[in-house]
């Protein structure tokens, strides 16, 4: 790990920033010198560095990366715009020198930690309230325990840094396994949930609650398949009575719905400040003028429920020459669908023969565009929007719980079921119909389906939900498709399209192998520093 310079990284950790801090703080200028002896005294100096803290972390990541794109097509839900199966636009070819991705994650997580780990060394010199000291060293404690969850699921083991290092120490750490790793996440956020508060001000609008650290602390155990204890852990936020489902899905990931008590935890972006660089430009379709990095496979499309409750091969009110009539109105919330969805008073177009955006010039488009993130009436700076980035939902914990309950062995209830998916599928704006059904083999793939069409294209929830499942290389290991081309396939030649007539986007039969694809590598930048760190295997 490459350590940074103390005076240098004390000035980047006072830095002004975003997420958990209100709007005065984001308008103050950092001071421009400050000494380490100065530094640690006031209340202020507490806070304007634990606002570094989380503008550095994974939490308060607002710029656009490459990163979430290649996760998300690193799974069946949707393709990058250029992607081909030898890039790692893929999602899953990744290499050692490979920067975006394999560097760029060790990099921002492993500064994040360090950041934390000075904090937490420092925050004793500081004379201030002991309760409020207490709240914000348990902070600075889940976002370390935050980044240490996300790197022991791509890395594996990883050096296991709890102070700050001189260059010497930092350069000859050697790895911890993936389970010291999991059970320091999971003491960690125990003792940081003791510490923080349930709920908070307006003025401290997305700072690190309770509930967050106990979702994440629900993830980990779902993760290490210890149901008994995830579902303790939900049940302690369910119980906490500050969450609730909100009635609007389709506000949800939009500044609209940014107040919502069903967010749990998310970075707090404002316009032209500290914008959101993604939602109404990266994910917009280029029909609409936007860049549209992502593009939804039929297999998404193909999840989405009728609103009868039953899958497209089951339902009666299923029409394959008008297949978007009668749809979970999730459907219509989260994606373009082709020359259905009227947007700002225009019909989007998707078919080739149609329009020259999209599936002519983009290799990896399939027709469909992400909707669940751009605002229709949004006339501000695309690259810099208000829409707060949505990390953990109510809707996780109240699945999570069940998903849990089940996997466990408990009753499956009627009254189980409605305090859990119900609730979710019961939404005002969704309303779709309740799950009776009990059988916990039909039921798990009922709440599997759900999790997918619930937090479709929302942060790494559907990566991480195939690689606890351990079926990545089921999901991933075959062709997918787009949008509908033809009704007669056997005679059509202007692109690439299977028996039923969807357009052919990419193969990726054969090219996931879990033993090498399962971990990323170890970044060579790294191993050329501390050789003792060594790589993982296939790499």
């Amino acid at each position: 790990m490459k350590l940074i310079n103390k005076t240098s990284l004390l000035l980047v950790i006072l830095l002004l920033a975003q997420t958990g801090c209100q709007k005065e703080w984001l308008d103050e200028q950092p001071l421009a010198q400050l000494s380490e002896a100065s530094a640690w005294k006031t209340q202020s100096d507490a806070m304007l560095a634990l606002t570094g803290l989380y503008q550095g972390s994974s939490v308060g990541e607002n710029a656009y990366t490459n990163f979430l794109l290649c996760l998300s097509s690193a799974t069946d839900d949707s393709s990058y715009k250029n992607g081909s199966l030898s890039s790692v636009y893929s999602g899953y070819f990744l290499y050692p020198t490979e920067s975006q991705n394999v560097g760029g994650r060790w990099t921002k997580a492993y500064t994040s930690i360090y950041r934390c780990n000075y904090f937490l060394a420092n925050i004793d010199k500081v004379t201030m309230d002991d309760a409020t000291k207490k709240q914000i060293i348990a902070e600075a404690r889940f976002l370390r325990a935050y980044e240490y969850f996300w790197i022991a699921q791509w890395y594996g083991g990883v050096p296991l840094i709890t102070k700050v290092l001189t260059i010497k120490e930092a350069n000859t750490q050697s790895r911890n396994t993936r389970q010291e790793i999991q059970d320091f996440v999971l003491t960690e956020l125990t003792a940081a949930a003791t510490d923080l508060p349930t709920t908070r001000v307006a003025a401290q609008k997305g700072r690190i609650i309770q509930s967050a650290a106990l979702a994440v602390k629900g993830r980990q155990l779902m993760i290490l398949k210890r149901w008994s204890e995830a579902a303790t852990t939900f049940k302690q936020i369910i119980d906490l009575k500050v969450h609730s489902i909100d009635p609007s899905y389709s506000n949800l990931c939009k500044e609209a719905g940014e107040n919502s008590t069903e967010i749990i935890l998310s970075c707090n972006c404002l316009a032209g400040l500290y914008g959101n660089a993604q939602s109404q430009r990266n994910h917009h379709p280029a029909f609409y003028g936007g860049y549209q990095e992502m593009n939804p496979f039929q297999d998404l499309v193909d999840a989405f429920l009728m609103k009868d409750g039953l899958s497209i091969k089951e339902s009666p009110l299923y029409d394959p020459d008008h297949p978007f009539n009668n749809r979970d109105p999730r459907l219509y919330a989260s994606i373009f669908l082709p020359e259905y969805t009227f947007f700002r008073g225009t019909l989007y177009l998707g078919h080739p023969d149609l329009t020259d955006v999209g599936i002519k010039n983009l290799i990896g488009a399939t027709g469909y565009g992400v909707k669940k993130y751009v605002t229709e009436n949004y006339v501000g700076d695309q690259g810099s929007s208000g829409d707060d980035i949505i990390w953990i939902r109510f809707a996780e914990v109240l699945l999570g719980y069940l998903e849990s309950k089940l996997e466990a062995g408990d009753a499956i209830t009627q009254d189980l079921l409605d305090q859990t998916i119900n609730q979710v599928r019961g939404r005002a704006e969704v309303s779709m119909p309740a799950v009776t059904e009990t059988n916990k083999d039909k039921l798990r793939e009922i709440v599997r389906n759900e999790r997918r069409v619930e937090f479709n294209l929302e942060r790494l929830i559907r990566w991480m939900d195939i690689h606890r499942w351990d079926i990545a290389s089921q999901v991933i290991n075959k062709k997918f498709y787009g949008m509908k081309l033809t009704n007669d396939p056997a005679h059509y030649t202007k692109y690439v399209v299977n028996s039923e007539g969807y357009k052919f986007v990419i193969d990726r039969t054969g090219s996931y192998n879990e033993a090498v694809n399962g971990l990323w590598p170890i970044p060579q930048s790294e191993l050329d520093i501390n050789s003792s760190l060594g790589q993982n295997p296939g790499y």
